[in-house]
């Protein structure tokens, strides 16, 4: 899987990218938060193949955050940025 270039935007600080996995209408959980995108590259692939290999990949999409969404049957992966709150952040009530 090609991810393309994304450029960080770290001016609200820090951000990490979560990796999750669910079913629509039951929820999903956390599978692993990495510190950039890149390094999610491999767990993301391995689970958009054990998707593809129980139903056919119907939706797969980059938005313009360079989040990354898999769906098919009624499962979805998402690999998405969140920023990460510092301590110099809450101190100056952000």
């Amino acid at each position: 899987m090609n991810l393309p270039d994304v450029p960080a935007d770290n001016s609200t600080g820090p951000v990490v990218w979560i990796l999750s996995k669910g079913e629509r209408y039951e929820g999903g959980w956390i599978v692993g938060v990495y510190l950039d995108r890149d390094l999610a590259r491999g767990a993301l692939v391995t689970l958009a193949q054990e998707l593809h290999d129980r139903f056919e990949i119907s939706d797969a999409r980059q938005n313009d955050d360079g989040s990354i969404h898999v769906e098919g049957g009624c499962d979805w992966i998402s690999l998405v940025p969140h920023p990460v709150v510092t301590a110099a952040q809450i101190e100056a009530g952000a």
